[in-house]
């Protein structure tokens, strides 16, 4: 049995590790969840003996040699990897980003999926935040290129099509903000199609959603409670700002929920949910009013699809074992 272990001091990144966090067996792994500000001591002290591996969220701590552990970087981009670490060849981040090159990722999956039925009251539930306040550069950019992505949302992450709207940007980060205002005002239009044609069928929550929309929920940061509404509801997952990947902490948190998650086409869409894409995404407004308007009208099959996104995540475990090999047996031997 080989030791890993998560060593982070702060635990504002358990929500977003989901079940993974939760210390148990993948395969020939033992995956110890040392977070927090006691379990981090001896986590340090583990690393100290050489005993195991670390997964360092945030690099914190900072692992500089690669025998020993990867330091992960939770949202997708380079941008956020600290001056310490950043020439460091163990850095991991966990959503694909278009912009980024020889990135490094730790994929992750849901485990422990709580088996739930569709509410009777089902609804429609997205949460998220949103900022539609636009500079004059992004507001052109966005009336320029607005009807051609909202017929084609996988646009916004398309490398080539990318270029073409940032082509004058030479400043990484003012690069990746740009490419988040454009998924923010894609996404802000996305719910106000879906407002608009399904009204009280969509539970929005999120403090910044009150401004547009006052039966909006506020936001909600207790993983319990959060896990509570998306059980038996329909999760509506538009994708990550950082990036593009099907895997994310959202959407994990819906299926580990017991939600019936529908998402955006992302690039890694074909190799996760394979015979389910047909049912699970969308990548226009039309075929995402279509899908909701199927959902809504039988509840059947609702429950059908569940069990499918249930079946097809039973392999996890072995998918996370494959992901830890890959990750510390094969970054190893280079």
């Amino acid at each position: 049995m080989k030791l890993i272990f998560f060593s982070f001091k702060h635990r504002y990144r358990n929500k977003e590790l989901n079940n993974l966090l939760n210390t148990r067996v993948y395969g020939k792994y033992l995956l110890l969840n040392l977070s927090g500000p006691i379990k981090y001591i001896i986590a340090k002290l583990l690393l100290f003996l050489r005993i195991g591996r670390a997964i360092s969220c945030d690099g914190r701590p900072a692992i500089k040699d690669k025998s020993r552990g990867i330091n992960l970087w939770m949202r997708g981009t380079n941008l956020d990897i600290t001056a310490n670490c950043k020439n460091l060849d163990n850095n991991f981040e966990t959503i694909y980003n278009p912009f980024i090159k020889n990135q490094k990722i730790f994929h992750l999956y849901p485990t422990n999926i709580k088996k739930k039925k569709i509410k009777i009251d089902f609804k429609i539930v997205h949460m998220s935040r949103v900022d539609i306040k636009t500079t004059n550069e992004e507001k052109d950019i966005w009336n320029r290129y607005k009807n051609q992505l909202m017929e084609d949302f996988s646009l916004v992450d398309n490398k080539i099509f990318l270029s073409k709207i940032l082509n004058n940007q030479d400043d990484e980060r003012k690069k990746f903000e740009l490419y988040k205002k454009i998924k923010l005002l894609l996404r802000f239009e996305i719910i106000k199609e879906l407002k608009k044609k399904f009204d009280e069928n969509i539970n929005l929550v999120g403090d910044d959603w009150s401004e547009f929309y006052k039966d909006s929920a506020h936001s909600v940061f207790d993983t319990k409670k959060i896990s509570n509404i998306y059980a038996g509801n329909i999760g509506l997952d538009l994708g990550s700002l950082a990036g593009s990947t099907s895997l994310y902490p959202r959407s994990i948190q819906i299926i580990e929920s017991g939600g019936l998650i529908i998402q955006n086409i992302q690039s890694d869409s074909k190799k996760i949910w394979g015979e389910l894409q047909n049912k699970v995404l969308f990548n226009n407004s039309e075929q995402l009013i279509t899908l909701i308007e199927k959902l809504l009208k039988d509840k059947e099959y609702c429950c059908e699809m569940l069990e499918e996104i249930f079946n097809n995540f039973s392999n996890a475990d072995e998918s996370i074992e494959k992901n830890l090999e890959n990750t510390f047996i094969l970054e190893n031997a280079k």
